[in-house]
């Protein structure tokens, strides 16, 4: 008698382990003395059993991995060994560094980013460090600008009424402790353009394109430019509060977020496009699978983008190496590389957990009636749905 066996997705336990173990580095303090030693030990171990495979200890290895990752980045960071020394009062400063996101200009004309710093110098002292913080500035910066400013460095404020957004926590996790104000525009001055990732300052220029090539005669309708820059590239931030109300009242506000529905239409298009210009599917899948990713680039690199990003390449990537792609196990591969790049995206992952774990959404997405690209858009047009009514309780962390 033959006992029913299931598919392999391996996928599925390594992204439950590697859960287990960030949820356990919350938890659990330990000493940062004895991380290293952990390390070592975990390190041998991995050794151990890529001579002597274990299923048991592969997971036990990879939740304690997750463990002390995590346990590493949130631990004695440059970020926290600056607020120590800076201390919790206000101290003024001079911070050179450079800038790591594109930043939002606000109707007072101040402009948010962060900066990754090179050095900062108070009270005399120079001190060479790589901590990023918050600035608010009246000028006019770019993605990548090497920059020299003046300022207050201050503590991040915690939310003052109840149920309200913590943003100090949620900077916190990703080792953001100060915010440097800068009262006035010449209090900054730029070093040189062009530094940062030469990626990501191609996608901002292709948005700036897509937005233009969007709003062409458009120029006297600006809450339409408002609208469809905020469906396509999700730039939320250009719509007044005027256009975002209707969306919130009626419960459509996620449509300006990019997630799943944007990157299922745009890889059905670009698999539209392969079939039309004749590419086998191997090189349609080599060809889309990068664009996919630029695109989330393109949008801002949210964790919903990426998340979708990497479950439609996984399902494509089936077509390269003729392999049939599941759900489940194309949600969990997701979870777990991002988790390892991303401290504290896994909760982003969780929240879809009830839309793969449903056996008539798993037979839906595996209809052999349905082509690729109408499997591509069907299973990313239903996840977003599902997972933002799943995310409401692993949200309530972020609020008080």
């Amino acid at each position: 008698m033959k006992l029913v066996s299931g598919p392999r997705q391996p996928f599925i336990g390594l992204a439950l382990m590697g859960m287990i173990g960030i949820v356990a580095a919350e938890i659990l303090p330990v000493r940062s003395t004895a991380l290293v030693p952990a390390a070592i030990i975990v390190a041998a171990c991995i050794l151990i059993l890529a001579c002597w495979p274990r299923l048991t200890g592969t997971y036990l290895v990879v939740a304690a991995g997750f463990f002390l990752l995590h346990k590493f980045a949130t631990t004695n960071t440059e970020g926290q060994q600056l607020a120590n020394n800076l201390g919790d009062r206000a101290r003024t400063v001079t911070a050179v560094g450079c800038v790591i996101t594109e930043p939002k200009i606000a109707p007072s004309e101040f402009a948010t980013f962060l900066l990754r710093l090179n050095s900062i110098e108070f009270e005399g002292r120079n001190q060479s460090t790589h901590a990023v913080w918050q600035v608010r500035w009246k000028g006019t910066p770019e993605f990548g600008d090497e920059l020299k400013l003046f300022g207050t460095a201050e503590p991040i404020a915690a939310p003052r009424n109840p149920g309200e957004f913590d943003m100090r926590a949620y900077l916190a996790r990703h080792d953001v402790r100060r915010t440097l104000f800068v009262r006035y525009p010449e209090d900054g001055m730029l070093i040189r353009h062009g530094g940062g990732n030469l990626i990501l300052r191609a996608a901002q220029k292709s948005r700036s394109w897509m937005q233009n090539g969007l709003c062409r005669g458009l120029e006297n309708s600006p809450q339409v430019q408002t609208f469809l820059s905020g469906i396509v590239l999700g730039l939320r931030r250009q719509a007044p509060e005027d256009i975002e109300e209707p969306f919130q009242q009626t419960g459509t506000l996620h449509l300006f977020a990019v997630a799943g529905l944007h990157i299922g239409i745009v890889a059905t298009l670009l698999w539209m496009l392969a079939t039309l210009a004749r590419l086998s599917r191997k090189t349609a899948a080599a060809i889309i699978i990068p664009l996919l990713f630029f695109y989330a680039a393109v949008t801002g690199l949210h964790v919903s983008s990426l998340r979708a990003a990497t479950m439609a390449s996984i399902l494509i990537g089936g077509l390269f190496f003729e392999r049939k792609v599941f759900v489940a196990n194309s949600l969990a591969a997701a979870a777990f590389w991002w988790s390892i790049c991303i401290v504290g995206s896994v909760d982003w992952f969780a929240a879809a957990h009830p839309l793969v774990l449903s056996p008539g959404y798993a037979n839906f997405f595996d209809r052999k009636s349905y082509s690729c690209s109408d499997r591509i858009l069907r299973t990313r047009y239903c996840a977003p749905l599902v997972a933002g009514y799943s995310a409401v309780p692993l949200d309530r962390g972020c609020f008080q």
